[in-house]
């Protein structure tokens, strides 16, 4: 959808006044909080289903119901050619109150099960928010180094080619070098396109998420705490997903709330019993006096055209025959609440599981970044090496290329391991139900206060030539 010039106007503006200093994770998840549509969703779905709750508990209650009727009436009786027209009005009012009936009281508990089912699902939601905030978040500054990698890269590639077409131009390398290098630098170019739309995309999705344009992000420390999960035992992680994980909690209130349809549609088929209190008043009017004409009974007009009626009692009910429907609607029911215990184990099983992945995920991420940092000191040593070996001859220029091509990769690896690192510590801590918005606030603490990315006009050649720099002062 095109947003009007006008529009981006106020969000450029209300971006240049909210944010004198770069935007934090703090700052993104505030403004999303209020913003995305799909935890906005979530919020007024969770107060909608609070109402079952009261819903199923009304049929424990007393009902009182009220009704008034205006009718014209013709009366004809032809053996006494008798012909009478008159109106009538019926008041009633009526109060129940159940005194035993099996099915209302289960019709609550399944409300209430309901509602438990709802806030475990709500529970879900407001993880899975806190998962897409770091998500988008990191997801701009993943891009961002792609993009930067990727530039210098290019550059890098850029130079070799000119150093080649130099020595070529003075007899030193066959002419399939400068073919190799143009190659080569010519697959950079693509990968520089290709990461400058995916760095683009990742911060549309952030204004998206958010409902508004960021001037600058804060960028990661250098220096960060990932040594892995913690606690470190891996048991304590799934001891605490089986109780706490909001779709094992879901399936667990759903088996009671299946249990508890069952019951009541057995309760159905039970007597039903209600005190009864019921006052009706009718009024007619007819076209003729019968006092006057001689043909009604007397007594008065408020006896003859004015009746009230009150009565109590006890009323018992109790369906007989359905056609069938009462008894298979209580199979089904039963039937389904053996699939819904069947589902919770399945359910419990996939949790289990997706923890143990969580948390080797993490485990692992957190040895990547270990050896993707050793892995940039080798490739840095190899591409020297190579380079050396290409001066005196016993290396060829494919050789320099592909070792070039190789650190930038391994930079490349070990930026996306410290953000892999990142939203999979928040995936685990999901996994078992115990992902907050406080983890943001911590992981808050990871960015620098320095450092910072311009969104809309970064830094490209400067960041890029200084990890170009990086490499070359590395290398010497």
């Amino acid at each position: 959808m095109k947003r009007s010039p006008s529009k981006s106007l106020v969000f450029m503006l209300t971006a240049l006044a909210s944010s004198v200093n770069a935007a934090d994770l703090v700052d993104v998840a505030n403004a999303a909080w209020s913003y995305d549509g799909t935890w906005r969703a979530a919020r007024m779905n969770w107060n909608a289903d609070q109402q079952l709750l009261v819903q199923g508990r009304a049929a424990l209650f007393p009902t009182v119901s009220a009704s008034y009727g205006r009718y014209d009436n013709k009366q004809e009786i032809e053996d006494i050619n008798f012909d009478q027209n008159y109106g009538s009005e019926v008041s009633t009012f009526t109060l129940a109150q159940p005194l035993f009936r099996v099915d209302a009281w289960y019709g609550y508990k399944e409300a209430k099960s309901s509602t438990d089912v709802a806030h475990a699902n709500f529970e879900q939601a407001r993880q899975d928010f806190v998962l897409r905030v770091a998500q988008g978040y990191f997801g701009v500054l993943r891009a961002w180094d792609t993009w930067v990698s990727a530039k210098a890269e290019e550059k890098a590639i850029g130079r070799q080619l000119e150093q080649t077409r130099e020595r070529f131009d003075v007899g030193l390398v066959p002419a399939t070098d400068v073919e190799e290098a143009q190659a080569t630098y010519d697959l950079t170019q693509v990968n520089l396109i290709v990461a400058r739309q995916q760095y683009e995309i990742a911060r549309d999705q952030l204004e998206t998420l958010t409902g508004q344009q960021w001037e600058s992000l804060a960028e990661l420390r250098e220096n960060l705490p990932m040594e892995g999960p913690q606690p470190a035992a891996m048991d304590d992680w799934i001891e605490k997903a089986k109780a706490e994980n909001p779709q094992v909690r879901a399936a667990r209130y759903n088996t009671e709330l299946t249990e508890n349809t069952a019951k009541r549609q057995l309760g159905a088929m039970m007597p039903q019993v209600q005190l009864v209190a019921q006052y009706q008043h009718s009024h007619l009017s007819p076209d003729e006096d019968p006092a006057v004409t001689g043909t009604g009974t007397t007594g008065g007009r408020n006896s003859l055209y004015d009746t009230q009626n009150r009565q109590i009692g006890i009323e018992v009910s109790m369906p007989l025959f359905q056609g069938g429907g009462l008894n298979s609607r209580r199979k089904e029911a039963y039937l389904r609440a053996d699939a819904a215990d069947y589902q919770y184990d399945q359910t419990l099983r996939n949790a289990v599981q997706q923890t143990r992945n969580a948390y080797r995920t993490v485990e692992a991420d957190a040895l990547r970044i270990k050896a993707r940092e050793q892995a940039i000191r080798s490739t840095r040593s190899a591409l020297d090496a190579t380079q050396s070996g290409y001066e005196v001859g016993t290396r060829n220029v494919v050789d320099v290329l592909n070792a070039q091509r190789a650190l930038f990769a391994a930079e490349r690896d070990y930026a996306n391991a410290r953000y892999d690192y990142i939203v999979d510590s928040l995936t685990l801590k999901s996994s078992t139900g115990d992902l907050h918005q406080g983890d943001l606030a911590a992981v808050n603490q990871w960015l620098s206060t320095d450092e910072t990315l311009n969104l809309y006009q970064p830094d490209l050649e400067g960041k890029s030539e200084e990890m170009m720099e990086e490499n070359s002062v590395n290398n010497e």
